[in-house]
């Protein structure tokens, strides 16, 4: 088991009320805590009649009736419409998950404070989750508005619940157990409340399923079902509720049915990749109050074992299996697939890939069972340990920031071979490239920063470690092309050196976030001549189109430069060779690049960019342009007088104001 060492967690304030026969005293009282006199109860049609009796203590009630699952968006704003003509002061839902849903819905917008009566296990009432559906889409969320102040839980309310329902929506909370395991924000608190919530689960369904008016068994589900909710709005939607948010929202499907099918073969997927959690699991759902046959022994494989036991339970409850039972076909899986993959947490512990959930949805739509042993299972199984015996491999590093980059980055490069399906001839393919680009790196040319220039890694690491800061200027790639010691010019100096090119001349200031001047900051500036090249490209010694001078003591500069061009970067190595077959362009946006330095302040790397450079609507090859670094460059007519009296010749010239704003360090 793996030691607890540090984590966040999050726990959500609301009253828990529970009582059987009690929900109509229950709810009184909490109206007169909450000094409400215009209550609106939302209830169904179908839930209208009991709804009434429970909300007969109730003074000034108004109803809303039309609930619909997934809330559609119209609904929403039609309930919304009935609060406020109502004035209403407190919501009251009474019923299931999209009785719940529609509150929220109203609470979200309103900041009314809602009170829940739930008649089934769907826990809506116990998460901040909010869910609207609009054209084919479903969207959610998480506000403290909407969730209840107030739970009333009476399991008698459950008792009409026909068995089949309820197996449903006792299987959508277990889902919320699940799913909680290794969702975004898991962590052992929110993991200790879904494995009790699960265990409470995994006895109370087979007795509902026997017996439906059992009263025992209807509050072991009710108990269950909120451990199962709380679990869920602390640790958030794992890839189990991304895949039914798009079943439900995208074809309609129903909620708690498409939960409990879609249930067991996301556990199949995952579970192999996560052993120690699908032990614990597997014991949760094997409790000795139900004596399920996992079909293993406990030193069994954990995932087999949890796979089995929750197999076992399926069969044991007579629970939901297929998809086409509620309207889904084969036709929509590649629409289902690609939905489901752009919205699957990145957290997830094996990689969403599309072929992954398209065999999982071809699955569930006949109702095939995940087979504990099966090939896919044990594929996954092996691919997962190999991951785990390297990451452990380096557990022993001493340097420890060393040991988080090592085992960080095995992850992720294993998750890319497994997510890709990578094949030994392109990976060899992938040995050369590197191969070929490491022949071609000497002192004058790194082909490796050009390759991390063109897949963003330069400019990512340059966001990660440049955090936004006030009004600050963006920082942007450093590039391969500096050199240090350029030589010093005075203000109004010129750093073309003899390059050819346009002048141009370039002025601002250098101040903090502050608005206050920083005299004296060192600005290097660097750039390409009228062909493309830098100084160092032409392995002659010459020094050209760099320099480096400092503010005066109001903040300000000035200096000549050449009129910035396109140019491509060295596109005749491997990495050019990349872009081709990418069929994206070897060329940079027209730039002039600077490093300021200060006391006291962080290091500024970047550039300006043209405005009117056509590159800017192909794009820049290293992807350093920022909206915010796109400048005017102000083009001058031949014979116009320069701004500090040079002359020009009678040649046309250029010029552009770049404000420099440093950000302080620490």
């Amino acid at each position: 088991m793996s030691v607890v060492t540090s984590f966040s967690h999050v726990s959500l304030g609301q009253r828990v009320i529970f009582g059987s026969g009690a929900a109509g005293a229950n709810l009184a009282a909490e109206a007169e805590r909450l000094a409400a006199r215009r209550p609106l109860v939302i209830a169904s049609v179908r839930e209208r009649t009991r709804a009434e009796v429970i909300c007969a203590g109730l003074a000034g009630v108004a109803w809303f009736d039309d609930v619909r699952p997934h809330v559609p968006v119209g609904v929403a704003d039609a309930a919304r419409a009935a609060a406020a003509e109502h004035r209403a002061d407190l919501l009251v839902c009474v019923g299931g998950g999209s009785t719940t849903g529609l509150a929220k819905a109203v609470a979200l917008t309103s900041g009314l404070p809602v009170v829940a009566v739930p008649t089934t296990y769907a826990g809506s009432e116990a998460t901040d989750v909010w869910g609207l559906t609009e054209d084919r889409t479903k969207t959610t969320g998480s506000d403290p508005r909407v969730l209840p102040v107030a739970v009333i839980y009476d399991p008698s309310l459950t008792l009409t619940l026909p068995a089949e329902e309820s197996v449903a929506s006792g299987l959508n909370a277990l889902a919320h157990c699940i799913d909680s395991l290794w969702a975004p924000a898991g962590d052992p608190i929110n993991r200790a409340l879904a494995l009790e919530g699960a265990r409470a689960l995994a006895r109370a369904l087979p007795a509902i399923h026997v017996a439906p008016d059992d009263l025992a068994g209807r509050e072991q589900a009710l108990y269950g079902s909120y451990l199962a909710a709380a679990a869920f709005a602390s640790a958030g939607s794992g890839l189990h509720h991304k895949i039914c948010h798009v079943l439900g929202g995208t074809f309609g499907l129903p909620h708690a049915q498409t939960h409990a099918v879609i249930l067991r073969h996301v556990l199949a997927l995952n579970a192999p990749a996560v052993p120690e959690l699908a032990g614990r699991l597997a014991d949760a759902l094997g409790s000795e109050s139900i004596p399920l046959p996992l079909g293993s022994p406990p030193e069994g494989d954990p995932a087999v074992r949890a796979i089995e036991a929750l197999n076992a339970l399926y069969g044991a409850v007579g629970a939901p299996t297929r998809l086409a039972d509620y309207g889904f076909s084969e036709s929509g899986i590649g629409e289902a697939t690609r939905r489901i993959v752009a919205a699957a947490p990145a957290s997830n512990p094996v990689p969403v890939t599309e072929t992954a959930i398209a065999t999982l949805l071809a699955a569930a739509l006949t109702g095939e069972a995940p087979g504990a042993g099966d090939a896919a299972t044990e594929q996954a199984r092996r691919e997962a340990e190999l991951v785990r015996q390297v990451v452990d491999s380096f557990a022993r590093t001493p340097d420890p920031r060393l040991r988080l980059l090592l085992q960080a980055l095995t992850r992720h490069l294993h998750a890319y071979v497994r997510e890709v399906r990578l094949t030994e001839p392109e990976w060899q393919r992938a040995i050369a490239f590197l191969t070929d680009a490491g022949h071609l790196t000497d002192e004058r040319r790194q082909e490796f920063i050009l390759l991390s220039d063109v897949l963003g890694i330069s400019m990512q690491t340059i966001a990660v470690n440049n955090p936004a800061a006030a009004d600050a200027t963006e920082a942007t790639v450093f590039g391969p092309f500096f050199v240090a010691d350029a030589p010093a010019i005075e203000q109004g100096g010129d750093i073309a050196g003899g390059a050819a090119g346009m002048p141009c001349w370039v002025e601002g200031t250098v101040s903090d976030t502050d608005g206050n001047a920083v005299p004296g900051a060192r600005i290097e500036v660097w750039e390409a001549d009228a062909d493309g090249f830098y100084d160092v490209q032409y392995g002659d010694g010459r020094v050209t189109g760099r320099a480096h001078l400092e503010s005066d003591s109001d903040g300000t500069y000035r200096f000549w430069a050449l009129q910035p061009t396109p140019y491509p970067i060295p596109d005749d190595g491997p990495v050019g060779r990349l872009l081709a077959a990418a069929d994206r362009s070897p060329v940079r946006a027209a730039h002039l690049h600077f490093m300021v330095t200060a006391p006291r302040y962080r290091t500024l790397v970047t550039h300006i960019f043209v405005r009117d450079d056509p590159q800017l609507e192909i794009g820049d090859s290293v992807f350093g342009v920022k909206e915010s670094l796109i400048s005017d460059f102000e083009a001058q007519p031949p014979g116009t007088p320069a701004p500090d009296g040079r002359d020009l010749g009678g040649a046309a010239w250029s010029r552009t104001r770049f404000d420099i704003v440093l950000a302080r360090l620490g």
